[in-house]
């Protein structure tokens, strides 16, 4: 059950203009909580807002309650993680090809220097009723970038009729069971971050580049 505003709250007005602002701290403190501390426990009402410089009462006039401003951070973390592979996609100048290499190797450096927010976007959690996902929702718009990236790769190099989705499903999934093994096993011979996008990428594309399905 959603909890309302306490009263008092309705008394601290944000000044015009400032409500987007103060929702961006509150969340910016969200996600520095995580950070720090290690995962989503550590994200109390008082602990985001004094992180923010504001009082709890204020946090009640942009969050119906803490599962909000949960949901809220895992939108805000994807938008930073989709920034990430962007910026690495970026690298790749107007090659499909180093683009998708490019945008591998920001996935990784996501996940390795912002463990705790990584942990956060993918953590297991009550999904939303089917008429509630939003397609445009950050979540979502992350498995468009790599699709978009994939298709764009496969149409340069001549190939066509490959089952795109798929292939972004296998490789995301490849992804995340690197830097998340990576993470939890550091002493096995683990191929460069290179290497690995490389492979993984090979592994999955490799067959409809071929003309073998896909």
């Amino acid at each position: 059950m959603s909890a309302r505003p306490p009263a008092e709250a309705l008394a601290e007005r944000t000044p015009r203009g400032q409500g987007e602002l103060l929702r961006g701290r509150l969340l910016d403190a969200g996600l520095e909580v995580i950070s720090e501390l290690g995962d989503e426990s550590h994200v109390t009402i008082r602990a985001v807002t004094r992180r923010a410089g504001v009082s709890p009462t204020a946090f009640y006039l942009h969050f119906a309650s803490r599962d909000e401003l949960i949901a809220a951070l895992r939108d805000r973390g994807f938008e930073a993680f989709r920034s990430a592979n962007a910026a690495g996609a970026a690298t790749g100048g107007d090659d499909p090809a180093a683009q998708l290499r490019g945008a591998g190797l920001g996935y990784i450096r996501f996940a390795r220097e912002q463990p705790n927010v990584y942990a956060l976007i993918f953590s297991p959690h009550e999904p939303p009723d089917a008429d509630d996902v939003d397609p445009e929702g950050p979540g979502l718009a992350a498995f468009g970038d790599l699709t978009g990236l994939i298709e764009a790769y496969l149409d340069d190099a001549g190939a066509s009729g490959a089952d795109v989705q798929r292939l972004a499903i296998g490789i995301w999934t490849g992804m995340h069971g690197y830097v998340t093994l990576r993470s939890a096993s550091s002493k096995m011979d683990w191929p460069s971050d290179e290497e690995f996008a490389a492979q993984l990428a090979d592994a999955w594309l490799g067959p409809a580049l071929r003309g073998e399905g896909g």
